[in-house]
């Protein structure tokens, strides 16, 4: 399998959004949010985003505080030693922001919420130096950042993104990069509802129908092909959806990769 980044409609709708923050008037908010549920290629987007485009990103981790997100700044921004009065250090940071003008991703953005401090910091950061940060997390994220009220106006509404799940045409396109094979459209839909639109599972299951395409040789994924491997990968009993007078078929559920 050769595994390459495959510009789907989520991306394009996150460059529009990030574009409509740094193209924004100077009086409008400059926050965004990336959200979704687990599996959606939310960070992966960013990532390959970080890797062509000219921007700041941080993922944060369960147990830092206010420093740590600080310091992690200055460590991006490649501004050296880092100062120890905390004020200091904010300050630092703006200046390095100031001077780059280029927007800040911050992953895994839930754990901000566990600090109310580090809401404050983000927040502060962006009215001293009116950046575009863009925070990453999951879809309770814009549900519970409603309930800090300083933050959540400064939020621009064109730059909200909600990641969707994988549609039957990506799985084609996708099948058909990452693998050389093809996917009829009825297996496709098949699959996708199976997996949800979580990328992890269509990975493990690519690997499945490379397999058994090279047992039957064959280049071409049928839906009765879906059926035999969500059989063999199984063991609780689920019907695959979008099939006319299919068979009941078992199966213990998703296998995560």
């Amino acid at each position: 399998m050769n595994k390459s980044f495959i510009r789907t409609d989520n991306y394009y709708r996150m460059e529009k959004a990030v574009e409509s923050l740094i193209n924004r008037d100077p009086s409008l908010p400059g926050l965004g949010l990336i959200i979704g549920k687990p599996g959606y290629g939310k960070s992966s987007n960013v990532e390959h985003y970080y890797s062509v485009a000219d921007i700041f990103y941080i993922v944060t981790e369960s147990l830092w505080g206010p420093r740590r997100i600080l310091e992690e700044a200055c460590d991006v921004l490649n501004l050296g030693d880092s100062e120890y009065r905390l004020d200091r250090l904010s300050d630092q940071v703006c200046e390095g922001l100031k001077r780059w003008r280029k927007p800040l991703f911050i992953d895994e953005a839930d754990y901000l919420l566990k600090n109310g401090i580090m809401l404050d910091v983000v927040r502060d950061i962006h009215e001293k130096t009116k950046v575009p940060i863009i925070l990453i997390g999951m879809e309770k994220l814009y549900r519970n950042l409603q309930k800090h009220d300083q933050f959540f106006s400064r939020i621009l509404p064109a730059a909200i993104v909600e990641f969707q799940p994988v549609t039957p045409h990506e799985i084609v396109l996708i099948t058909s990069e990452w693998t050389g094979l093809s996917i009829d459209m009825e297996a496709a839909h098949s699959f996708c509802q199976y997996v949800e639109g979580d990328y992890r599972y269509i990975v493990g299951y690519l690997l499945s129908f490379e397999q058994a395409c090279k047992a039957n040789k064959t280049d071409k994924i049928t839906i009765k092909m879906v059926e035999s491997v969500v059989n063999r990968m199984a063991g609780k009993t689920k019907k695959l959806p979008g099939l006319k007078d299919t068979k009941t078929i078992t199966f213990k559920g998703k296998d995560r990769v």
